[in-house]
């Protein structure tokens, strides 16, 4: 076999490109022979949310409803499910079903309120800040409120 050369390998690409990786790493390739892998870029990683960070912004928004030139009787509506919300949400055994399904009324009420009052779209743009701050640590319960 002198002198016969060997059939080249054919070169094998692959590439990402704005490729968000949350609390992992992407590896990719084929497996073949002298098989190299890089990867390059930064790795995003969102911050865990905790059971006491969500009762602090569910208090947040309960003061703002509070504060909120609302009448009492829409007050004590959004108050009488954002209430056990944050009594569930301190839970050591939380279920955050439960606090999705008090929570939807809530957000519910403060959509219809944002049309209506100038309050009413006040507190809906504090509640929409909660929400989001708060859907990491839902997870699906978070389409319950619209997030």
């Amino acid at each position: 076999m002198i002198g016969k050369k060997q059939p080249e390998q054919p070169s094998q690409s692959q590439s990402m490109s704005d490729v968000k990786v949350n609390g992992g790493v992407v590896q990719q390739g084929q497996a073949g022979r002298d098989l190299q892998l890089s990867q390059s870029g930064t790795l995003e990683t969102q911050q865990q949310i905790t059971n006491t960070d969500v009762v602090k912004q569910l208090e947040n928004l309960e003061i703002a409803v509070k504060a909120a030139t609302l009448t009492q009787d829409e007050k004590d509506e959004l108050l009488d499910y954002l209430r056990p919300a944050k009594r569930e949400a301190a839970k050591d055994s939380v279920n955050k079903d439960m606090v999705g399904q008090y929570l939807k009324p809530v957000s519910e009420t403060l959509t219809i309120m944002k049309d209506t009052t100038e309050a009413g779209k006040s507190l809906w743009t504090t509640g929409q800040e909660v929400f989001k701050a708060i859907a990491p640590w839902l997870g699906v319960a978070a389409k319950l409120i619209g997030m």
